[in-house]
């Protein structure tokens, strides 16, 4: 639950979200406006059987599919067909008949003409025919109606975004949570130095200077990340004049560390006022260094509870060992 709530206060996660549900329900209610219009209502007698087309428009083409089922001598034929009723205006371009003798192909050409014909109507309500041209029968059924591949798309699409973008929320938060937790731990040193260099004397630049110029004597795997960000941070303020405790103020609020945000302040006091920065520092210092054995303690029984679900299955299966010899002789 508490990661499900920081991941509600996320704002670029919800924003993301948003946008991605706006969009999203602008495409359905799209599909949805322009669903109706694409075609018009159908014709069913009492056997449910398909007798004619009422068209929604003749300004433009619309598209119905239908089932046919063909009556012939000899087998009955069964095709699924598509109608794209042409709009108003439109030529037929005719339609070539087989000369082959087959009576498949016969078929299929007299299929062809009649929806020819029946695609290139003028009326806005057309009567669907009951025979073909060689006077076999043939009646029509609606056919099932399927989604189309947007209308199934756009939710598989959205959930997909949805999950990507909350799985890298969450990897963003880790991530975000691990590098606070390295500054906590290197604060308390960082805060207790600052304070006894500024108490012997030093000006706030200075002693930032030596305290990460110290750095550079130390092999790079021995450095923590809190302590390469702030040689980095002096290399990029090195010969720009810039504030010492604005250069940490960014920082602190950057990575959202409060501890070091009030470090900075203090900082910031001293040099716009002249505050007692060493009481401050002094008493900072001693806050850091007790958080830091709070934590300690508690990460000690984190370890606690981890161990305990090993010595459980130890448990276990010392239990089924010794009551095993007992069982089978039973």
């Amino acid at each position: 639950m508490s990661k499900y709530k920081e991941l509600l206060h996320n704002r670029k996660l919800m924003s993301g979200i948003y946008a991605v549900t706006l969009v999203t329900a602008l495409m359905i209610l799209a599909l949805v406006i322009k669903g109706p219009e694409e075609s018009g209502k159908l014709i069913v007698d009492s056997n449910g059987n398909v007798t004619g087309i009422h068209r929604n428009s003749l300004k433009r083409s619309e598209r119905y599919d239908l089932g046919l089922v063909i009556n012939d001598e000899k087998e009955t034929i069964q095709r699924d067909v598509t109608l794209v009723l042409q709009a108003s205006g439109a030529e037929n371009n005719g339609t070539v008949h087989s000369a082959e003798p087959d009576r498949d192909a016969e078929i299929e050409a007299e299929v062809d003409s009649l929806i020819s014909e029946i695609e290139y109507s003028k009326g806005k309500r057309i009567r669907l025919p009951s025979k073909l041209h060689d006077g076999t029968l043939i009646r029509w059924t609606g056919a099932d109606q399927k989604a189309g591949p947007a209308a199934l798309m756009i939710p598989l699409i959205y959930a997909a975004l949805v999950m990507i973008m909350v799985m890298d929320a969450a990897k963003e938060d880790k991530t975000d949570a691990e590098e606070r937790k390295v500054i906590l731990r290197g604060l308390p040193r960082f805060c207790n130095q600052l304070y006894l260099m500024m108490n012997a004397g030093l000006i706030l630049s200075d002693a930032f200077d030596i305290i990460t110029g110290s750095y550079q004597g130390r092999k790079e795997q021995s450095l923590s990340s809190f302590e390469r960000d702030l040689a980095g941070l002096r290399e990029e303020t090195c010969g720009h004049r810039i504030s010492t405790a604005q250069v940490i103020n960014e920082y602190a609020v950057r990575h959202d560390v409060k501890e070091m945000i009030r470090i900075s302040a203090i900082l910031s006091e001293n040099e716009k006022r002249g505050s007692d920065v060493i009481e401050s520092l002094a008493r900072e210092s001693r806050y850091l260094w007790d958080e830091r054995k709070i934590v300690a303690r508690e990460s000690g029984k984190a370890i606690d509870t981890k161990m305990s679900y090993p010595l459980g299955l130890l448990l276990i299966v010392l239990i089924v060992i010794t009551i095993a010899p007992a069982l089978l002789n039973m």
